[in-house]
């Protein structure tokens, strides 16, 4: 069997070409992750109405040597790996007609987990919210908080202002993209 090739990351703009409307991290030149894990606990909070450790769905990877802490949310891939494995496609991983986001209907999933191990990136964009009773796990993934008008509250909530979304930012100059050099 052969080794599975994780994606890196899109850092220029033409590397985001293949992703949808999405959350990124800008770089450090332009504003440097804290660390404090606010956009997680906001998102726990958003979605389930409480925090803790596993009910976000976005992560941060502590740099604990390098202080260089790292956003992780899904990418939104225009080739939806995660919703052509799901077996239940079209009921449990959706895609919004309007948007193009690619979402999950916790009602209709079976906490299979093929979309967590189809995601392109390492470690995988789409976690397993867990339960003591295995048959109830159910995956969930960053959506764009789609059902919320203000946006993704990871955005709003930020307090260094280093995060945002791919398409569109309000954070970035007029005419810039993310990935290109702040002057």
């Amino acid at each position: 069997m052969s080794e599975k090739i994780y994606e890196k990351e899109p850092g220029t703009v033409e590397e985001l070409s293949g992703y949808g409307n999405h959350i990124v991290q800008y770089s450090p030149e332009y504003s440097l992750c804290a660390g404090c894990e606010t956009c997680s606990i906001m998102c726990g909070l958003t979605h389930e109405g409480f925090t803790g450790p596993g009910n976000s769905r976005i992560k941060v990877n502590l740099g604990t040597r390098s202080m260089m802490h790292t956003i992780l949310a899904c990418m939104q891939c225009e080739d939806h790996p995660c919703y052509n494995a799901c077996p239940k496609k079209d009921s449990a991983m959706k895609i919004d007609a309007d948007t193009g986001v690619v979402y999950i209907d916790e009602e209709f999933c079976i906490g299979c987990g093929l979309c967590a191990k189809n995601c392109k990136f390492q470690p995988s964009r789409i976690a397993m919210k867990k339960n003591k009773v295995r048959k109830q796990w159910k995956a969930v993934k960053c959506d764009l908080c789609r059902n919320r008008p203000e946006g993704p509250a990871c955005i709003e909530f930020c307090p260094v202002r280093c995060i945002g979304l791919s398409e569109d930012s309000v954070l970035l100059p007029a005419g810039m993209h993310p990935g290109q050099e702040i002057k």
